[in-house]
């Protein structure tokens, strides 16, 4: 596996590394499986955070005495003294390690949110005193607002930076990234398949892999995934598989679902995330895929009161309400096709959904 250097941290990272939000949606051991499995292929980084339920522990357990052979990042979305200190002491003590060799302030989407881990005695002063202890070797920061992090980087307190980077989104490469290269700060690129919207996660992350010194952290929780993924190594995209990559850019279009999971739970106990990216799924595995089971959670869907608590939580900003509401009603058309629900049961639920709406 090629190592490259994460910028000023000077830590050297596999070029594919492992992003591990979605180990904490399998079993554990399933979970320590594949990042030993990983860890074996040659991946020494592994990105993780609090917020990501058993996936620190995950870690912690599968990578536990291997000490400087591997490189283990976490982060926290709290930009306030007391939760971050919470959140810090959990992960020191659920990743198993003598230190922290990346913590990042996750999330920062907004001005005033980086205003507060600036001021003076504030968050960035705690993690400094973090790296006085030695429990913690370098600060970074991550965002879903490309500009938002040039004003970030050029405040010199942080040594990485984390942002979407994929064929869709591709801003960061304008200035972001330039800059982040003449500050010699680490790039580390999240939703590098953009949640496995495109036809091939493989030819996705060979794209990345052209652009010097951003290191992708794809989402792998199967083994399949990982073997796959590392396939884009010394494999650039061939003229057919850009083609590809621009045709889904042109389906997908800028609001869809990255499968971050970040809006769940529903207070309501509809599978948000799962219904708006639902049409995508099917794509690809097969409409005959379909099952009862689909159908009921599409009719929950349906149900939608729209709160808003999960279009809050969305770090894109999508119309997640709406976007529930319309894909519910669109795959539920679709069980009409594949014979799960007739055309009167789909009418019968649309009335129900309607008069449920109006009397909200």
């Amino acid at each position: 596996m090629e190592l490259v250097r994460l910028g000023k941290t000077e830590l050297m990272v596999s070029r594919i590394s492992f992003g591990a939000l979605p180990i904490q949606c399998v079993d554990r051991d399933s979970a320590a499986e594949v990042v030993r499995y990983a860890y074996d292929q040659g991946v020494n980084f592994f990105d993780t955070a609090r917020a990501y339920t058993t996936s620190e522990s995950d870690l912690g357990r599968a990578l536990k005495g291997l000490g400087s052979k591997v490189i283990v990042a976490t982060k926290s979305v709290y930009k306030d003294m007391e939760q971050l200190d919470k959140d810090f002491n959990i992960s020191f003590d659920y990743l198993q390690r003598n230190y922290i060799d990346l913590f990042q302030f996750h999330i920062v989407n907004y001005e005033k949110e980086l205003e507060a881990i600036l001021k003076p005695d504030g968050p960035l002063g705690y993690l400094r005193d973090q790296q006085k202890q030695g429990r913690l070797r370098h600060i970074g920061i991550t965002s879903h607002r490309p500009k938002l992090m040039l004003q970030a980087l050029k405040t010199g307190h942080f040594e990485t930076v984390q942002i979407p980077v994929n064929y869709i989104e591709n801003e960061p490469l304008n200035e972001l990234i330039p800059l982040a290269r003449s500050l010699d700060i680490g790039i580390i690129a999240m939703k590098p398949v953009a949640g496995g919207v495109f036809t091939s996660n493989r030819s996705a992350i060979s794209w990345i892999l052209q652009h010097p010194n951003v290191v992708p952290i794809p989402g792998m929780c199967r083994i399949e995934e990982v073997d796959d993924n590392l396939q884009a190594l010394n494999a650039p995209p061939t003229p057919a598989e850009l083609d590809q990559l621009e045709a889904d850019k042109q389906e997908l279009g800028t609001v869809f679902c990255r499968r971050c999971d970040y809006c769940m739970p529903c207070p309501n106990e509809i599978e948000a995330s799962y219904i708006v990216r639902s049409g995508m799924i099917f794509k690809r595995v097969g409409w005959d895929k379909m099952e009862q089971s689909h159908i009921d959670a599409f009719t929950r869907g349906l149900s939608c009161d729209q709160c808003g608590v999960c279009a809050s939580r969305c770090p894109y900003d999508l119309p997640l309400t709406e976007m529930v509401i319309d894909e519910s009603k669109a795959m539920l058309r679709k069980g009409v096709e594949q014979g799960l629900l007739t055309e009167e049961e789909l009418q019968e639920k649309l009335k129900v959904a309607e008069k449920k709406g109006k009397n909200n």
